[in-house]
C-alpha cells in the first residue's frame, strides 16, 4: 500500500468511528476530496467545525509528523480516486465542463449527471426504508421539512406535492420559524430532514437530537448512511456521496438524487392510498381551477 493510499484509508476508518472531532475532520475530507486543495488549514478547520490543532492531531493519529504531510498524501490518493470515478461515470460531477465548453458539451455533461443519479437511485435506494418512511408520513399528525438553500427549495416542491393528496407539510425557512415549530412538535409528528453533509451542527439540523429525545419521527435524506444525521434518524434514505461539499459548480448530482428520493417518497405515499390520493388531487386542482378567470388560460399551462 502506498503512503498516499494509507492517508485516504485512515480518513475512511476515522469516518466510521465514534462521533467526535476526529470523525468530523474525516467526514469533511471525504466529502470535499480534492476540493481541500483550494482551502487553507484555517478554512478546513472552520468548515469541519473544529480547530487547527485538531487537524494536526488527526494527521499524527494517521502516522504523519504534521498536517502538511498528511494533506499532500491525502490529495494524491483522492485525486487518483476521483479521476478513476470520472472515467467510469464519463463525467466529473464536480466540474462537468470547463471554461471553454460549448453549449452542446454543457448539455451532454448535465445529461450524463442526470443519468448517473437515476442509475444510483435505481440500484441503491433502500426500498424497505422507503416503505417505512411512507408509513411514518401517513400516520403522523404534523409534517415538517427541514432544509437550507437548494434543499429548502426541493422541500417546497415535496410539500406542494403532498398537499395535493391531503398531507400538509410545513417548510420553515428562517431560524426563528424552525425554532418555533421544532419546540411544538411531539411524538405524533414527523420531520423530513434533507441535508447533503448529514451534519448536526447547524440549524435546522441542530434541532434533530432534541426532537428525537421528544419522540418525534425523523426521516433523513442525505448522502451517506454513516453521517450523524443518518445514524440518528428513524429512517435514512441515502445515496452514494460523489460531490464535493464546497468545490463544485452546483448541486447537479446531489440535487438530482435528492429530488428523486423525495419524489419516490411522495409517490410511495400516493400509492398506499391510491384512490384517496387521486380523489384529493383532483379536488384540489378543480378547486384552484374554479378560482382562475376563464380567459386566464388552462391549468396545464
Amino acid at each position: 500500500m502506498t503512503s498516499s493510499q494509507h492517508a485516504l484509508d485512515f480518513a475512511h476508518e476515522a469516518s466510521l468511528g465514534l462521533p467526535g472531532s476526529i470523525k468530523q475532520v474525516a467526514d469533511f475530507l471525504l466529502s470535499e476530496g480534492t476540493g481541500i486543495e483550494q482551502l487553507t488549514m484555517r478554512e478546513i478547520a472552520a468548515r469541519a467545525y473544529t480547530s487547527k490543532p485538531t487537524l494536526v492531531r488527526f494527521a499524527k493519529q494517521a502516522g504523519y509528523t504534521g498536517w502538511k504531510d498528511y494533506r499532500r498524501d491525502f490529495l494524491a490518493a483522492v485525486s487518483a480516486q476521483e479521476e478513476q470515478l470520472a472515467r467510469q461515470q464519463e463525467v466529473d460531477v464536480n466540474t462537468p465542463f470547463g471554461p471553454n465548453a460549448t453549449t452542446d458539451e454543457v448539455v451532454v455533461s448535465l445529461t450524463r449527471i442526470q443519468r448517473l443519479a437515476v442509475t444510483e437511485m435505481e440500484e441503491s435506494l433502500d426500498r424497505n426504508a422507503l416503505a417505512r418512511a411512507a408509513d411514518i408520513l401517513l400516520s403522523s399528525h404534523d409534517l415538517v421539512h427541514f432544509g437550507v438553500m437548494h434543499n429548502y427549495q426541493l422541500g417546497k416542491i415535496f410539500a406542494s406535492n403532498l398537499s395535493l393528496i391531503g398531507l400538509l407539510c410545513r417548510t420553515p425557512q428562517t431560524n426563528a420559524e424552525v425554532a418555533s415549530i421544532a419546540n411544538h412538535l411531539s411524538r405524533e409528528d414527523c420531520v423530513v430532514v434533507t441535508s447533503y453533509s448529514g451534519g448536526l451542527e447547524r440549524i435546522p439540523m441542530a434541532f434533530v437530537p432534541m426532537l428525537k429525545e421528544r419522540g418525534v419521527s425523523v426521516i433523513a435524506v442525505t448522502n451517506s448512511r454513516h453521517s450523524p444525521l443518518a445514524l440518528i434518524a428513524d429512517v435514512a434514505l441515502t445515496y452514494t456521496p460523489l460531490e464535493h461539499f464546497h468545490a463544485k459548480i452546483a448541486d447537479f448530482y446531489s440535487g438530482a438524487c435528492t429530488q428523486l428520493i423525495l419524489n419516490s417518497l411522495y409517490a410511495a405515499c400516493y400509492a398506499r392510498q391510491f384512490e384517496r390520493s387521486r380523489t384529493n388531487r383532483r379536488g384540489v386542482i378543480e378547486g384552484v381551477s374554479a378560482m382562475v378567470p376563464a380567459d386566464f388560460g388552462h391549468m396545464d399551462d
